[in-house]
C-alpha cells in the first residue's frame, strides 16, 4: 500500500495511516527550505517523519527532486538617484513536483 498525499505549494500532507509499527498520524511537511534539493522522505520507528540522510530509519516513504526557488522583480514605481527603476526580488512560491511513493507494509 502507498500512503495517500496532498500536494499544496510547497507543503505536502501524508495522511494518516497504519502500519506493523501502529497508526502513524497526519502529517504536514513545508519542503520550501529545501528548495533545488533531491529528497527522501523516511519514517522512523517512533513514527515520526525524516528527511535525514544520515540517520536509520524504519521505512522510506517518498523521494522527489525539489525544484529551483525563482524569483519575479517588482518595480516598486520608484527611481534611485541615477533614474533608475528600484526593482525588488520576490520569491516564487514553490509547487511540488511528481513524488515517487513507496509501498509501506499494512498494518493489522
Amino acid at each position: 500500500m502507498k500512503p495517500e498525499i496532498i500536494r499544496n505549494g510547497s507543503k505536502l500532507t501524508i495522511l494518516s495511516f497504519s502500519c506493523p509499527r501502529g497508526i502513524v498520524p497526519e502529517t504536514i511537511l513545508d519542503l520550501a527550505t529545501h528548495a533545488g534539493e533531491y529528497l527522501r522522505i523516511w519514517l522512523d520507528d517512533d513514527l515520526t517523519y525524516s528527511l535525514d540522510k544520515h540517520a536509520n530509519h524504519y521505512w522510506q516513504i517518498a523521494e522527489l527532486q525539489m525544484p529551483h526557488q525563482t524569483y519575479l522583480n517588482i518595480d516598486t514605481g520608484e527611481v534611485d538617484e541615477q533614474g533608475l527603476s528600484i526593482t525588488v526580488s520576490e520569491p516564487v512560491p514553490i509547487e511540488l513536483p511528481i513524488i515517487r511513493l513507496f509501498d509501506i507494509e499494512e498494518g493489522k
